[in-house]
């Protein structure tokens, strides 16, 4: 896997559908942060949503800053992978990974598009 950051006009994103929050979180900090391992801090370049349920992608993607840049894309990738719906989405802007897994323990990896954070 090849890991670019910063990369301008990309973001990378992966969703998942978990229990708890904190199970959430706990996925980001072991498969991603921990696999990425950028020298930056991932708080700092990324936004998460979570939602109690599972809602649709155009749901769960609206409120990320620039989510209209990246939209069409990411939800056509989930939907090829035979995602409709999650509860739970990480972002991270600036940032492009290239021949990356699909599985990051329960998050799948919809790729890296062209986006950007406009706000």
């Amino acid at each position: 896997m090849k890991i670019i950051y910063p990369a301008e006009q990309a973001v990378s994103i992966w969703i998942g559908t978990f229990p708890t929050e904190n199970d959430f979180d706990r996925s980001v900090d072991t498969h991603v942060t921990k696999r990425l391992n950028l020298k930056t801090p991932i708080e700092s370049i990324c936004e998460i949503s979570f939602e109690a349920e599972n809602v649709g992608l155009r749901e769960l993607f609206e409120g990320f800053s620039g989510w209209e840049t990246f939209i069409e894309e990411a939800s056509n990738a989930a939907r090829k992978k035979g995602i409709e719906r999650a509860n739970a989405a990480l972002v991270c802007y600036y940032l492009k990974c290239e021949d990356a897994p699909a599985a990051w323990g329960q998050l799948h990896f919809l790729g890296s598009f062209a986006g950007e954070d406009v706000k």
